[in-house]
């Protein structure tokens, strides 16, 4: 996942109104530098549990730089209960998505208040695959929606790492196309982060869709 880090690079690269509006709500209230964030989203894998073991020891060494960057690793929802105390101290484990109505009649569905009981202080919301594409899930989650998760995982405390991304065909289009489509993902989210006070709560986490699962490579 590319997080916080480089969050100002897309920002900086706006040119609508929202796109700088977007960048001096979050960008000139920040009082300090944050570390790097480095983190894994393990999608809908594996397919065995007999393979977390080897998949968690290779994030061993991270913890060796972790005064230099932050870590995060995002295993399947069927896994996070399994794994979540297997890491090296210092390496934070997040749920890849959580609900924006708390515990009760929502099935399939992960509540902010499970996943503090477990010991788990953020949560990752909002990526490609969430938000419809590949035809999963249907209807596909959108940003209006992107925008109630956010506010709830935030009212209870835990910290969001917030998924944007643009398309191929958008991509094709080119960068003003792609900054235009990374905007619209952060416009129902910019009254948020304008009330936040500690900013380092919320971290947008950019990839190019089109790079997922495609060999091509993002540069």
């Amino acid at each position: 996942v590319i997080a916080q880090y480089l969050k100002m690079v897309v920002f900086s690269r706006m040119t609508t109104s929202m796109g700088r509006a977007a960048a001096r709500s979050i960008g000139q209230t920040r009082t300090m530098a944050r570390k790097p964030i480095v983190g894994g989203n393990w999608k809908c894998n594996p397919a065995t549990s007999a393979s977390l073991p080897e998949l968690v020891s290779n994030f061993d060494k991270c913890a060796d730089y972790l005064d230099k960057c932050d870590v995060y690793v995002c295993p399947s929802n069927l896994h996070v209960a399994i794994v979540k105390d297997m890491f090296k101290a210092g390496i934070s484990v997040a749920p890849q998505n959580c609900n924006f109505g708390g515990c009760g009649a929502y099935t399939g569905e992960m509540a902010v208040d499970q996943i503090k009981d477990m010991g788990m202080t953020t949560v990752l919301i909002g990526h490609s695959e969430r938000r419809g594409e590949f035809g999963l899930p249907t209807p596909a989650e959108s940003n209006e929606l992107m925008a109630s998760k956010l506010q709830y995982i935030l009212d209870h405390g835990l910290q969001c790492i917030f998924c944007i991304g643009e398309p191929l065909p958008v991509r094709e289009k080119g960068i003003d196309a792609v900054l235009a489509e990374c905007v619209s993902q952060l416009e129902d989210i910019v009254p948020i982060l304008k009330n936040l006070e500690d900013k380092s709560r919320v971290v947008i986490a950019y990839e190019p869709v089109w790079a997922i699962g495609t060999g091509v490579t993002a540069s």
